[in-house]
This record gives structure tokens, sequence and C-alpha cells, in this order.
């Protein structure tokens, strides 16, 4: 995507060696502690040392906290999905997180060129399949809604396709943003309440002045049964991974624990499960990571593959088009999940459920999810 705040010009590697001066990822050892001393820790007596408070507990910190107290270190998947979209405090649940008062700049709210692009990209699609007569645009994780509204008004100037338009189908599973995303699209204030077409869940339905539907959906299983022309961006990066590193005795999976050491201002770190595990064995141990070195890492996200499968059954069963925007590689990676909190990346543990979680997308594991289809 063209210049967003939230992709730093920055070459990764650099990023990553900075990444690694502060963050507990890089600190792991073979002392259960996590911790490594230092010649001038060791002399320095324990009682002459000052370390800074850590920082204050967030409310969704000290569920997370409570929940590794009684069942043990987390997955990182598990604690993504805690961060992001937990339902009480998610980072993602609580509204508009966009623009230059959030976290991160996106394509769409830096020129409405994007979005004018994107349709005509779907138009071209349209017209390569037969101008079906029925369509459903679909959008997954749509932000304010911007995107879809640049998309639309460039559709209007194409009266033929846009007649082929039955709806809009958004899935989203934030109720905050839903109301941002029905103020854009329907001119529905924020603050007014939804009067039929809702649910306890949030709302569900509107209408565009022009009478288009528009209509949320939980999960993209969800999208009724079809032509759909389906576009993901900057969706796939938030969804949660596995991170695992190669060790003498096979993958292990690095896993979120609790900090106890005073010299960290942090409540969590990240430790390397001390034998396999379940995800480990399902995803690490595969022929195709034999390559790899101890102290090579890997990040893995089933939820990635299992979004892209599902969005390649659709069209494969309904016909339509999908196009996934997203920065990453077409080979997996390790160590790119990164946290960013006003326009700046910081560390993946502070603060959960204030701090947005972004990992690099592999493509050619999403490819691999559609080949069979």
């Amino acid at each position: 995507m063209p210049f967003p705040s939230k992709h730093i010009i920055k070459d990764l590697n650099a990023l990553a060696d900075e990444h690694s001066k502060d963050s507990p990822v890089e600190g792991v050892s073979s002392d259960s502690s996590g911790s490594s001393l230092h010649a001038s820790d060791k002399a320095e007596p324990e009682a002459a040392r000052h370390y800074p408070p850590k920082e204050e507990l967030t409310p969704l910190a000290k569920h997370i906290r409570d929940s590794i107290k009684i069942q043990g270190p987390m997955s990182v998947a598990h604690f993504m999905r805690q961060v992001l979209v937990n339902p009480l405090s998610g980072y993602y649940m609580k509204g508009d997180v966009f623009g230059s008062q959030g976290d991160f700049i996106t394509s769409p709210e830096i020129s409405q060129m994007f979005g004018e692009l994107l349709a005509i990209w779907f138009l071209v699609q349209w017209t390569n399949i037969g101008k079906p007569s029925r369509i459903q645009l679909a959008e997954l994780g749509p932000g304010r809604g911007t995107l879809m509204m640049d998309m639309l008004r460039a559709a209007s100037r194409f009266k033929e396709f846009q007649k082929a338009i039955t709806g809009i189908h958004l899935i989203e599973a934030s109720p905050g943003l839903r109301r941002v995303q029905r103020q854009t699209l329907c001119g529905i204030p924020i603050s007014e309440e939804q009067i039929g077409g809702g649910s306890r869940e949030g709302i569900t339905a509107a209408l565009q002045p022009d009478g288009l539907q528009i209509l949320w959906h939980d999960v993209l299983e969800d999208l009724p049964a079809e032509c759909a022309m389906i576009v993901a961006h900057e969706f796939f990066d938030a969804l949660p991974i596995y991170k695992f590193e190669r060790t003498e005795d096979g993958w292990r999976e690095l896993v979120v624990d609790l900090e106890e050491e005073e010299s960290s201002p942090y409540h969590l770190r990240f430790v390397l499960a001390p034998g396999p595990t379940q995800a480990s064995k399902v995803f690490a141990e595969h022929p195709a990571y034999d390559h790899f070195k101890p102290g090579d890492r890997i990040e893995m996200s089933p939820d990635s593959f299992r979004v892209a499968h599902e969005m390649a059954k659709h069209i494969n069963k309904n016909g339509g088009s999908a196009l996934i925007i997203d920065y990453g590689k077409d080979y997996v990676q390790g160590d790119t999940l990164r946290g960013i909190h006003k326009h700046k990346f910081t560390h993946v543990l502070t603060q959960p459920g204030n701090v947005d979680l972004s990992a690099d997308v592999d493509f050619q594991y999403l490819k691999q999810a559609a080949e069979d289809l």
C-alpha cells in the first residue's frame, strides 16, 4: 500500500535487529527465568540495584495474567486473539483506531484513488467472467468503510456494473467499528442507536440513501451463496500467528508466560516450550521446514489458511474474484510480529489491548490454501 505510516520505510532486517535489543523474544534462554546476566550485573549486589517500576496493568493484561496463572503459558496465537478481538477490551473492539489521531493510517485514508483503482480492477474481473447480472461486494476487515465507499463511488460511473451489485457485505467483528462503517457508508451518526436491522451483538444491516443494502457478518462463512467480489486489505496481517524455533531437539513453540524479573518493565515475556506442543507437532514438524537450522524461527497462521481456503471455496462454488492486499513475502518468515502504537513500532507485549499487533503475510501459504480449488 502507498506510504501508510503503519509501514514505516525501514529495512525489515534492520528492524528485526532493533527489535531484538529490547524484545523478550530475543532474551529467551535455557535458564528458566528467561533472562541473561551481564558481567556488570554480576558485579553489583542484588540489593543495590534499582529498577524502574513495571508498566501499569491494562484490564486485558490482568485477564491474560490471571489466565496464565491458572492454565499456564499461552500460545502467541491465543495471545493475539485476546489482544485484538477480546469482546471486553480487545484493541479492535473499542472502535476507531485509524487516522492521525489513532495508531496508523491506511491507504484509503490517504487517497480516494486507491479504492477507485480497486473498483476498476473488480470491474475488469466482472467483465472477464461474463458480466453476471447479480454480484455482491464483500470486504474483510473494512476499517472505517472508506475503501468500500471509494469503490462504490467509482462503480457508480459504470451503470451496468452498478446495477448488478445486489448488496455490500462487511466481515467485521467489532461492534464499535460497525458503527463507524455505518456512518461512512450510510450517513447514520455513530451516536444514533440502531432501529431495526440490529442485535445485541451490534449492527447487522443498514441502507444507503440510494437503497443499496449494507450487511455485516462476523465470519466469511456467513456470506450468501452468490457470485462475490471479495477484497481483503490489511486483514491477513492481523490474524493470529504461532511462532516456532528450531532447536537441537526439534521444533519448539514460543509461548507467552509471566515476566517475574524486576529488571523488565513488562508483565509478560516469550519463552520456549520445554517440549513439543500440539501446535509444533501439527504445524512446524513438516518436511518443508527440515532445512531450517537450530536458532531459526518461523511464523505460521492457520487462521489465514482457513480464511483463504474459505474465500477460494466460495468463489469456486458461486463464481467471482478475490483480491488480497497486504505486506509480506512468498515464503515463511520468522520474528515479524510487532506492536504499533501512535504511528510507531513498539514492544509486542506492552499494554495489551492498547496496541495493535501485526505480522507479515506468507502469500505462498495462502496460495497453498487455494490450490486444490
